[in-house]
């Protein structure tokens, strides 16, 4: 038995292949530089939860410059524009390690401020880029490989993500200093710059010297506004993305705050979780390209939803809390990495070749949106409710994702039609039969994972 990022990179072109190997670096720097390690060092200077959700924010929301870079994408093209960006979003990044200093002369809210203009520094410098990421994408990802793809690419990225936990783990051990958070800061801003070598060798990604105004270039997001079928799946996907994001934004501080993990803790629960992703991920790409992106979105959003619903009994004292904490972190982050896969394959599937920057760019403003504002509101309610503010960010995980679910089948149709009538709804076993589907697909037992449909 192959490892699913083994047998879908023998079955990617080289140029996909390529892309990934940009990728594997890139998720080593993203994990050290914006992920739970932030959170926890956020954290571990005092930073108020209410400023850990702005924090969280500022990735999501700076990505909204994408629509006034899509001329320069197109005239320079997405290559040229991305490894200007990256370059920049590295060394703009070095400022977190004036941190000590800060702190010393200014206490601790000048580390806050610090750590927050750093990372909006970056993510400002990431979303002038950002921007030709999808369009990049989709010249280089042939549309039969796209499933295969995008399921390679989490499985790589999990991969990564579990390597670089678990050494993250190792040097946060016992009580970490600020000195430790920026060891992993340095590894971060390090694997950014290598990155840049495997980004240069990705083909494509060439801009259009017939493009020479701002007005022409915003041209291709008319086309993308005027795709009513496009408008409502980017309104429903971002409102499921937000869905996902209600737990997500919380739970990290859920395991240090409420239930007072140690760092090393947090972020070995966090690898357990990409190992599960990595170990599942391929079965649901099948299942997205046998069954359809709507069905799988569907499906992940329920098992997240009901997954959140079940953290509200893993409360602080409880004895089982322990026990079903990693069990539970490992099923919710395949959930939500295999809606990722559904949503991103779907995405790609409506975009049209001519107006491929508008479509993407579109895509991108529609999830920065919630995801963006949806940390805010999760930090504001654990700052001002504690246990109960975490306890309502699990409640509008579960509720808000089956409402999201019901709408994913009805939005993307792109496989088998699907039954609505009330007979249907109505049916007393369709929620039992509805979980052992999601089990099956999620164990690789679904006929999509049959050996013959390799």
């Amino acid at each position: 038995m192959q490892l699913p990022v083994i047998s879908n990179l023998r079955e990617l072109s080289p140029a996909s292949r390529r892309f990934l190997v940009f990728i594997a670096f890139n998720v080593v720097s993203w994990q050290c530089l914006i992920g739970p390690a932030m959170i926890l060092l956020a954290r571990h200077i005092d930073m108020p939860p209410s400023w850990v959700g702005f924090l969280n924010s500022l990735t999501p929301f700076s990505t909204l410059l994408v629509v006034f870079t899509a001329p320069a994408i197109a005239r320079l093209g997405a290559k040229r524009v991305m490894f200007t960006a990256w370059l920049t979003r590295n060394l703009v990044m070095c400022g977190v390690f004036l941190m000590p200093l800060a702190i010393q002369y200014g206490g601790q809210i000048a580390g806050w401020y610090v750590l927050m203009g750093s990372t909006l520094a970056f993510c400002l410098m990431r979303a002038l880029g950002s921007g030709g990421w999808f369009p990049w994408l989709h010249e280089v990802v042939l549309e039969e490989e796209r499933s295969i793809y995008f399921s390679g690419e989490s499985a790589l990225t999990q991969l990564i993500n579990i390597l670089v936990m678990l050494a993250q783990g190792l040097l946060l051990m016992g009580d970490p200093g600020v000195g430790r958070f920026l060891l992993v800061y340095a590894l971060g801003i390090s694997a950014g710059f290598i990155s840049l070598i495997g980004m240069s060798r990705i083909p494509g990604g060439k801009g259009k010297a017939g493009v020479s105004s701002f007005r022409e270039g915003l041209l291709p997001h008319r086309a993308a506004l005027s795709d009513r079928r496009f408008m409502v799946f980017v309104i429903t996907a971002s409102l499921c993305f937000s869905a996902l994001s209600w737990f997500g934004a919380a739970y990290v501080l859920y395991l240090r705050d409420a239930l007072h993990l140690q760092p090393q803790n947090v972020m070995i629960l966090s690898a357990a979780g990409s190992f599960g992703i990595l170990l599942t991920i391929r079965f649901w790409g099948r299942f997205a390209d046998h069954s359809g992106s709507g069905r799988a979105m569907s499906k992940a959003l329920i098992g997240h939803a009901m997954g959140a619903l079940v953290f509200l009994g893993l409360y602080p004292g409880a004895p089982w809390t322990i026990y079903a904490l990693a069990p539970m972190i490992i099923v919710m982050s395949i959930f939500g990495a295999a809606f990722w896969i559904g949503a991103h394959r779907a995405m790609l599937n409506y975009v049209e070749e001519a107006h491929r920057v508008g479509y993407t760019n579109l895509w991108t403003i529609g999830t920065a949106l919630t995801l963006g504002t949806t940390p805010i509101l999760a930090g504001l309610l654990i700052d001002h409710f504690g246990m109960w503010g975490f306890r309502v960010c699990f409640v509008i995980a579960g509720v808000m994702g089956l409402g999201c679910a019901m709408a994913c089948l009805k939005v993307v149709q792109d496989g088998r039609p699907i039954d609505f009538s009330m007979k249907w709804l109505l049916d007393p076993a369709l929620p039992v039969r509805t979980l052992v589907r999601i089990a099956w697909i999620t164990v690789g037992l679904h006929e999509s994972n049959q050996e013959d449909r390799v």
